[in-house]
C-alpha cells in the first residue's frame, strides 16, 4: 500500500499507520469489572488445569486462553500459586454451591447418584484432587480460612441431617446429634474416595482389573448405593 505523506502534511497532519493500528487494537478491547477479569481468568485455568493437570496452571499459558495479558493475572492473583489457590477456592465452593441446590429442590429419589457423580465429576474428573494433592506435596496449603467454603459446608450437613430426621421421625436431640454425624461422615467419605480417584484411579482400576467404563460408571453407581444403604441405620444404638 502507498502512503503520500506530502498529502497529510498538506491536510496538516502527518499520517501514521502504525498508530491507527494500535487505536484500533485499544478499541477492541473489553472492559471488565475486576470480578469478571478474575471469573474469565479462573475459568481459564479450569481449563488449562483439565487438559494439562496442575504442572500446567503457569501464568504465560493461562493468560493466553484467557485472552488477556500476563500482567493482568498477576493483578488479579499475584503469582502462580496464588492463582492456583484461587482455583482450588473456586471450584471446590462451586461444587458445594451446587451440590446444596440440588439437595435443597427436594426432588432427588432415594437411591439417585446425582450428587455423587457431580462430587466424582469435579474433584477426579475436572483435576481438581490432582491440583490439592500437588500443592499440598509441594508444601504450598490450601487456605484453610475459606469461609464461603466452611458456611456451605455446614449448610449442606444440615441440609443432609434434616432429610435423615424426617425420613426417620425422630426430632429429638439425640436424633438431630445422629444425624448430623451421619451427614458428616457420608460426605467425608465421598470426598475422600472422590479424591483418591482422581489421584490414583485409572492405576488402581488397572492393577485391579476394571475397564474405563466400569471405572467411571459402574464402580460409581455401586459406591453410591452403596452410601445410600448406609443411611437408613443411625450410626451407633
Amino acid at each position: 500500500m502507498f502512503i503520500d505523506n506530502n498529502v497529510n502534511r498538506r491536510a496538516g497532519s502527518f499520517f501514521n499507520p502504525v498508530k491507527v493500528i494500535l487505536m484500533a487494537e485499544v478499541k477492541k478491547r473489553v472492559r471488565r469489572t475486576p470480578e469478571q477479569a478474575r471469573s474469565l481468568i479462573l475459568d481459564a485455568a479450569e481449563v488449562r488445569l483439565q487438559s494439562e493437570g496442575p504442572e500446567g496452571l503457569q501464568v504465560k499459558e493461562v493468560a493466553g486462553i484467557a485472552g488477556v495479558a500476563h500482567s493482568t493475572v498477576l493483578h488479579h492473583f499475584g503469582s502462580a500459586e496464588g492463582l492456583r489457590r484461587a482455583l482450588m477456592a473456586s471450584m471446590g465452593n462451586r461444587l458445594l454451591a451446587d451440590i446444596l441446590a440440588a439437595v435443597k429442590k427436594d426432588t432427588l429419589q432415594k437411591g439417585d447418584n446425582e450428587i455423587l457423580l457431580s462430587v466424582f465429576e469435579t474433584l477426579s474428573d475436572k483435576g481438581h484432587a490432582r491440583l490439592l494433592a500437588w500443592m499440598m506435596l509441594k508444601g504450598d496449603q490450601p487456605a484453610s480460612d475459606n469461609d464461603q467454603m466452611q458456611q456451605l459446608f455446614h449448610q449442606l450437613i444440615e441440609e443432609i441431617a434434616a432429610i435423615s430426621v424426617a425420613d426417620r421421625g425422630d426430632k429429638s436431640a439425640r436424633g438431630w446429634r445422629l444425624a448430623r454425624q451421619q451427614a458428616r461422615f457420608t460426605t467425608m467419605l465421598a470426598a475422600v474416595a472422590a479424591v483418591g480417584d482422581g489421584i490414583a484411579g485409572a492405576f488402581l482400576a488397572g492393577q485391579i482389573g476394571l475397564t474405563d467404563s466400569e471405572a467411571r460408571g459402574e464402580f460409581r453407581d455401586w459406591f453410591g448405593a452403596l452410601l445410600n444403604s448406609q443411611t437408613d441405620e443411625p450410626l451407633c444404638k
